[in-house]
């Protein structure tokens, strides 16, 4: 009888693990090739699990972000892990935006799925193959960056939103989520607290940072890029 209570409790916390490993917290512990597997693998339902709400998104992530980027006629935004184009689909189906948008994301799978979105607007979008860090863009080339629901399955967050600050112009608008509450913590030592990373986002370089709860799990961050007036 020890022995099959042995053998229940193993299985119990062997499939605990695995839950953590690839549920919770989506492979980032387990390296980057299995974060873009997992990721691969669920592109066909990726928009049905996540139930994106028209209104909603353009409430809560276009219309704050257009917010910020109101004085530019043609703004240039950069969206780092675009997944199934998720923010160049909805800011480009916006009738009075006329800006463009280039969206980066390694899995092919999801690129595959965002680029049926937004075959429709040509020369407006553009999908990169290509991870977080290195950023394959020039310095100062973008007036905004956007990274959504993303930042906790990088190799290194720190690293990435380095990138994300180099890419942009001086005064450009950095708009990111940070992971939170119980499930933010389940990232262990990758997990950073509101004022941790409003610091590490101001050791970057940016200033006017400012943290919105934004939905259960997670922060809405904006950041802007010092210009060399401010340093």
């Amino acid at each position: 009888m020890t022995g099959w209570i042995a053998i229940v409790v193993s299985g119990l916390l062997l499939a605990g693990l695995l839950y953590w490993l690839l549920v919770m917290t989506e492979g980032v512990f387990l390296g980057r090739r299995v974060v873009v597997w997992l990721y691969d693998i669920t592109a066909h339902q990726y928009d049905g699990i996540k139930e994106f709400d028209d209104a909603a998104e353009r409430f809560f992530v276009i219309r704050p972000l257009r917010h910020h980027l109101r004085h530019l006629p043609n703004p240039l935004i950069l969206d780092v892990a675009t997944g199934t184009g998720r923010l160049p689909h909805y800011l480009l189906n916006e009738p009075d935006f006329h800006g463009r948008v280039v969206g980066l994301e390694p899995s092919p799978k999801m690129m595959g799925f965002a680029a049926g979105k937004l075959a429709s607007f040509g020369w407006r979008s553009m999908l990169v193959r290509q991870t977080a860090v290195p950023l394959p863009f020039a310095a100062g080339a973008f007036d905004a960056v956007s990274c959504l629901e993303s930042l906790e399955f990088f190799p290194s967050a720190a690293a990435a939103l380095a990138e994300m600050a180099r890419v942009l112009k001086p005064g450009g608008i950095l708009m990111v989520t940070r992971r939170r509450g119980r499930d933010g913590r389940a990232f262990l030592k990758r997990y950073r607290n509101v004022s941790q990373f409003e610091q590490m986002l101001r050791d970057l370089g940016f200033s006017a940072v400012n943290t919105q709860p934004w939905q259960i799990d997670y922060d809405q961050v904006f950041g802007r890029k010092v210009t060399k007036v401010e340093k």
